[in-house]
């Protein structure tokens, strides 16, 4: 009873009623994924030999968190989606392994986009030897930059797929009207800020502004906010 009680109140959705009350073999699969990308992330290819490989390993924890926030977050959405809907058909499969297999091609060029940038701010302060041992130049940066936005692009709307089907299935599933609501504005959600990443990737490729065109990405936050007033959640 105390265990009953105890999983009703902790990590529990309260807009939501969780369908999906077991974890699957999707899920299991899909945990070692990210964990996997998110080890790639954080880990040298080789350990540090000298003082100096120590220190540039340590600093270079700043772009890393980064990183492996963006990833950690496309996780949280994975999570969220598997708990609220529980669903694991043939649908949910195919998408769900286009997801995996993005999160795993992504995770080193999500980490270098970071590192790149992380080096263009050491050299605005007078260290140029970050950008120098990457043989990056300003040209370079708008090619990074359109890396990082047509990936996170490609995993957000993925995940736009996957609340997309379960909008299409709330009869099947029963969602009451909110959780219908709060499902269509997690797939705009998703969309918007897929749609702002390739804008980002264009604007990166096509101007001057190279690497400078990600403070376009900011633009998600007021655009998502207008969404959830539209949506009522």
């Amino acid at each position: 009873m105390i265990r009953d009680s105890l999983k009703d109140h902790l990590d529990h959705d309260p807009d939501f009623v969780w369908r999906g009350q077991s974890v699957t073999r999707i899920e299991n699969l899909s945990d070692i994924v990210f964990a996997l990308s998110l080890g790639m992330m954080v880990s040298a290819s080789e350990p540090p030999q000298t003082m100096g490989d120590l220190t540039r390993f340590l600093i270079s924890i700043v772009p890393v968190t980064a990183g492996f926030a963006i990833l950690l977050g496309i996780w949280n959405s994975h999570f969220v989606f598997f708990r609220r809907y529980g669903l694991a058909d043939g649908r949910v499969v195919f998408i769900n392994a286009c997801l995996l297999f993005a999160v795993l091609y992504l995770a080193f060029p999500l980490r270098f986009a970071f590192d790149s940038f992380f080096g263009f701010v050491l050299m605005t302060a007078g260290d140029p030897s970050w950008i120098t041992e990457r043989d990056i130049d300003f040209d370079d940066s708008g090619v990074i930059m359109a890396y990082f936005a047509g990936g996170f692009a490609v995993l957000q709307s993925l995940m736009s797929a996957l609340f997309s089907h379960a909008v299409s299935k709330r009869e099947v599933l029963e969602l009451s009207k909110h959780e219908i609501s709060l499902t269509r504005f997690s797939r705009t959600s998703a969309l918007i800020t897929a749609t702002v990443a390739v804008g980002v990737g264009v604007l990166a490729l096509v101007t001057p502004l190279n690497g400078f065109a990600g403070v376009f990405m900011f633009l998600n936050w007021p655009i998502i906010w207008l969404a959830s007033k539209r949506h009522g959640v």
